[in-house]
């Protein structure tokens, strides 16, 4: 950490994986650097995320990441998630180019000091991905997705789906915790999809 005294702004934190640290079955190297412009939890304070040389499991993962504190409720906190000139290249040189900005905010679990009982709504947000072929995907919320902190699934909420395959809506289902979800095409086509 670059500066050590208490209530000074901002912070840089260096996580430095080296050739690789593996936890959980999951190898990372490479460096995030993390710029903190004030205190976490207070309305207005920006997480900026930069990674250099950054791999997890031999995909290297680019772009810069940041979190913007937007809340006005302090029993429903409130955030922005955007990424911008990120870039995931598989280990064989396959590669796609993405970037978007989501609002996501707290709705249960704020008032314990367990994580198990927290749930997130992703209530607004676009997020674009492109081939080098030139196609493209664009998904953007249609109705808030629900992320249960101990579901690995989102369980409920509608993405629409523009994109040169794809023009429909995914809808994740009635809040169950499973790795199901449908895809309504624009011709009236339904598809069932494992996630």
């Amino acid at each position: 950490m670059n500066n050590t005294t208490p209530g000074q702004f901002p912070k840089i934190f260096t996580v430095n994986f080296g050739s690789g640290c593996t936890l959980n079955g999951i190898t990372r190297s490479g460096t995030l650097t993390i710029t903190l412009s004030n205190y976490l939890l207070s309305t207005g304070s920006v997480m900026t995320i930069v990674r250099d040389n950054y791999y997890i499991n031999g995909t290297k993962i680019e772009g810069t990441v940041t979190y913007t504190n937007q809340t006005t409720n302090p029993s429903i906190p409130q955030w922005t998630r955007s990424i911008s000139n990120g870039q995931i290249t598989f280990a064989n040189g396959a590669f796609f180019t993405h970037s978007g900005t989501r609002t996501i905010r707290q709705i249960e679990g704020v008032s314990t000091l367990i994580l198990a009982d927290n749930v997130y709504e992703i209530v607004a947000g676009t997020h674009t991905v492109n081939r080098p072929n030139g196609s493209s995907l664009t998904a953007t919320v249609q109705t808030p997705l629900i992320k249960k902190f101990n579901c690995n699934y989102i369980s409920q909420g509608i993405l629409n789906l523009q994109g040169t395959y794809l023009n429909g809506t995914l809808d994740y289902g009635n809040n169950t915790c499973d790795n199901l979800a449908t895809y309504t095409h624009a011709s009236g086509q339904i598809f069932a999809i494992t996630l």
